[in-house]
């Protein structure tokens, strides 16, 4: 009988090396499939037609996954999700008043693209469940009470808030579709195909921006009117970035490469004009941008 525990015993100790190995060989296969990018902070400004970023940081200067930025509604904290040694993602918070970081989320299940909620007492992510499906999701700002907001609309990407009652999906199908949501009678409509991954409301308008990669060399930035329920195109871009955001002004912001470029949008004149090259990124790339509703708090992601 001895014998035969030892023997069971020792197979134990096998089968958990076994599997401690496997369940590394993972994570290092899920770490190497996600970009290694930062999120970095500073002030953006502008005066006389001549733009500046001040004060720029890493604010999560380790190895690993941080992305998806967004800023609370006072503009002091910012959000994002973050995959470091874990299988997950969570729900990580950067507080600029005391550079205090603080997970938020964690969870089996995996969360991405927090944005705080119209009440500002929730916020809103995707969360990947244990079968894999993408559903919108929301939790108490202290990462409390998880709650599906939609049960029967899945294979959600990224999103935007329309409303209280909307919100617009980029959704993940063979052809991926931009779709506006509505929550109460759990529908969609179809707005276009070949979208890209973001997804803005226009400051002043009723309307909803988006990207289309029309080819491989040149996208397109499009309108959506909520009320005519009409598209239209606002400009052509070169096919390498797909982020962008809105100043409150109503400019249009997006990176290229370790620049900025600016489209006037509300001008009489409509053109992309390139105001910022961040030196500290020069050979690096700028991906998602979030922009605090003082227009200055400015948050975007760059390569490590």
């Amino acid at each position: 009988m001895a014998d035969i525990f030892f023997t069971f015993v020792q197979n134990n100790s096998i089968m958990r090396l076994i599997l401690g190995i496997l369940t590394l060989c993972i994570v290092q296969t899920v770490a190497a499939q996600l970009p290694a990018v930062d999120i970095y902070y500073g002030k953006l400004t502008t005066a006389d037609g001549k733009w500046a970023l001040n004060d720029l940081k890493n604010i999560t200067s380790r190895p690993g996954y941080d992305n998806q930025p967004s800023f609370s509604p006072d503009g002091n904290t910012i959000y994002f999700t973050a995959m470091h040694d874990t299988l997950q993602a969570d729900i990580y918070t950067y507080t600029l008043s005391t550079g205090e970081t603080n997970q938020i989320t964690n969870t089996l299940e995996s969360e991405y693209s927090p944005v705080v909620m119209s009440n500002g007492k929730s916020f809103s992510v995707v969360r990947v469940e244990l079968d894999t499906v993408q559903r919108m999701c929301m939790f108490k700002l202290n990462g409390t009470k998880p709650k599906v907001l939609m049960s029967n609309i899945d294979s959600v990407g990224y999103y935007c808030p329309v409303d209280e009652k909307h919100y617009a999906f980029f959704m993940v199908t063979d052809t991926p579709t931009l779709v506006l949501a509505d929550m109460k009678k759990q529908t969609t409509k179809l707005i276009d195909v070949n979208v890209g991954r973001c997804i803005k409301m226009i400051p002043g308008e009723q309307a909803l921006s988006y990207l289309v990669k029309n080819s491989d060399n040149e996208f397109m930035i499009k309108r959506f009117d909520l009320t005519t329920q009409t598209t239209s195109v606002i400009t052509s871009v070169p096919g390498i970035s797909e982020d962008f955001i809105w100043t409150k002004n109503g400019e249009l912001l997006m990176g290229r490469d370790n620049q900025i470029w600016m489209y006037s949008y509300a001008a009489e004149k409509k053109q992309w004009t390139r105001i910022l090259t961040i030196k500290e990124l020069k050979g690096k790339k700028i991906y998602r941008m979030a922009l605090a509703p003082d227009g200055i708090n400015f948050a975007f992601v760059g390569d490590e």
